[in-house]
């Protein structure tokens, strides 16, 4: 799915819009200490083959500010 479109007349901001969209995550992932919701429980990354790659559980995380 291509929400900006696609071919001669794809939108102009799309280039724009996947900057800010990688610098946002990648914020995220510097800032925030990733674990587990509960403490000793592994993550679930089982997948399930959709129109896309889903995961088959909801990801379940603690974010918490790096000290």
């Amino acid at each position: 799915m291509m929400p900006f479109g696609a071919g001669r007349r794809m939108c102009p901001g799309y280039t724009l819009a996947m900057l800010h969209l990688e610098f946002f995550v990648g914020s995220l992932v510097r800032e925030l200490e990733w674990l587990p919701a509960v403490d000793g429980e592994e993550v679930d990354m089982t997948e399930v083959l959709d129109f896309t790659t889903l995961m088959k559980n909801p990801l379940r995380v603690r974010a918490i500010p790096r000290t």
